[in-house]
């Protein structure tokens, strides 16, 4: 065989092997055609879709004329269908440019692919994850209603429209849609939020996150900035004991943004240099509520809850059993002992016995009162016909003792009187009569 015919033989053995390789592929795609198949759409209800509406001749197939579509809106889903992914809308890409898939139950949504869509509606799914970032023609986005924890959005300077509200976002970042107007993340977990770089904003709500501070200045073009678009915000601190008071320390970006407190008492301000301040736990039982100012002339303030959690008690103390003078309060951490308040003057013979519950092992919060247990001066003062008289020579109290009821009685008995034991030796007998007359 002569070098030209050996080279002729390689060459076609190599068309060959070739063709070999790709066999698969001009079978599927062959004259640019898709096969409907699992292998291109492995979601079988998708699948199914694709079939009914856009394999107009029914091949099986999709041809690049059938592939040609803008707008692709997916039905609404029977109780028991669903459908998990989109796998194989890539092969829309050339045209889609509108996406509408609301509540089918999407678990997984790929639209990196897509590079010419421009608008995207995937409400009410179940997406734990998003990312936008190709479609840098994007001027409209509704991803709202999923569970998205992540929502990756890049540089997309067509964006003029994002509702995310009603997921489990804690963060996003929207400081490169400069062409924001119209921007929807309430109902989500975000702790913060910048919108510095969208100043185009007309319309905007973030309410029902736990947000702790917002700042619109730079969003000049909003108009009527209600509280509930913005308010409605959550988060939580923890109370801290500071001898007489109580401190709850509330870092904000601006602290003069803050305008009112539900601590705020008469000419007290209940917030002052990263801090609340409160003298009573009951103060803030139901959480510490404040104002804050965005910053923007046509806004209203923000209203945020503060749930606040302790470790310690308060010891309440009062005068009588009616709760009505208070003494003071005392924080104690668990099994602690509360610090006594300076009592107060006490009646005439009286005198401080204890308070009306244990304060040394504060286990709660407690409302304690003085018991009190008399105090007179007595004193053996007349006798006369066997009768003692023993009266108090501070307030005239007197009671009246009959010396027969007392013979023979020890200092044990119930009987025994201390005021006619006149000769002091625990005993009423003769002897204490005796001296008795002599007395009187």
């Amino acid at each position: 065989m002569n070098n030209k015919s050996k080279k002729y033989l390689s060459l076609l053995l190599s068309v060959t092997l070739l063709l070999g390789c790709f066999g698969i592929s001009f079978s599927a795609f062959g004259d640019d055609l898709i096969a409907i198949d699992s292998n291109n759409f492995p979601d079988p209800v998708f699948r199914a879709v694709i079939s009914a509406r856009y394999d107009n001749n029914s091949d099986n197939y999709l041809s690049a004329d059938e592939r040609n579509v803008s707008l692709m809106s997916i039905p609404g889903m029977a109780d028991d269908e669903s459908i998990k992914t989109l796998k194989g809308i890539e092969f829309f890409a050339d045209s889609l440019s509108v996406l509408r898939c609301g509540a089918v139950n999407l678990e997984e949504l790929d639209t990196s692919a897509l590079v010419n869509l421009t608008s995207l509606t995937c409400m009410g799914n179940m997406l734990s994850t998003l990312d936008v970032s190709k479609n840098t023609k994007l001027v409209t986005l509704n991803c709202s209603s999923n569970m998205l924890t992540s929502l990756t959005l890049g540089s997309l300077s067509s964006l003029n429209m994002l509702h995310c509200y009603a997921n489990n976002l804690t963060s996003i970042d929207v400081s490169q849609l400069t062409n924001l107007t119209d921007f929807r993340c309430d109902q989500n977990e975000l702790t913060e939020l910048d919108v510095s770089g969208n100043p185009h904003l007309k319309e905007f709500t973030c309410s029902s996150n736990h947000l702790i501070s917002l700042d619109l200045s730079h969003n000049t073009e909003l108009d009527s900035v209600v509280g509930p678009s913005i308010g409605g915000q959550t988060t939580t601190a923890q109370a801290q004991m500071n001898g007489t008071e109580i401190i709850i320390p509330f870092k904000v970006d601006n602290g003069e943004c803050i305008t009112s407190t539900s601590l705020d008492r008469g000419d007290f301000f209940g917030y002052s240099l990263g801090e609340f301040v409160a003298y009573d736990v009951n103060d803030f039982k139901d959480g510490v509520d404040y104002t804050y100012s965005t910053s923007l002339p046509s806004s209203e303030d923000m209203t945020v809850h503060i749930d606040v959690s302790r470790d310690f008690y308060q010891v309440s103390f009062y005068t009588a059993e009616d709760m009505q003078e208070p003494l003071g309060v005392s924080f104690v951490e668990k099994n602690g002992s509360a610090r006594e308040p300076q009592l107060p003057p006490l009646p005439l013979c009286k005198a401080f016995d204890r308070w009306s519950e244990d304060i040394t092992d504060v286990t709660k919060d407690m409302q304690v009162y003085i018991i009190l247990k008399d105090n007179h001066s007595y004193a053996l003062t007349a006798f006369e016909n066997d009768v003692a008289t023993i009266s108090c020579s501070a307030c005239g109290d007197s009671y009246t003792v009959n010396f027969t009821d007392c013979i023979n009685a020890n200092k044990t008995d119930s009987n025994y009187c201390e005021y006619i034991d006149i000769v002091n030796d625990g005993y009423i007998n003769a002897k204490d009569y005796a001296q008795l007359i002599k007395m009187f």
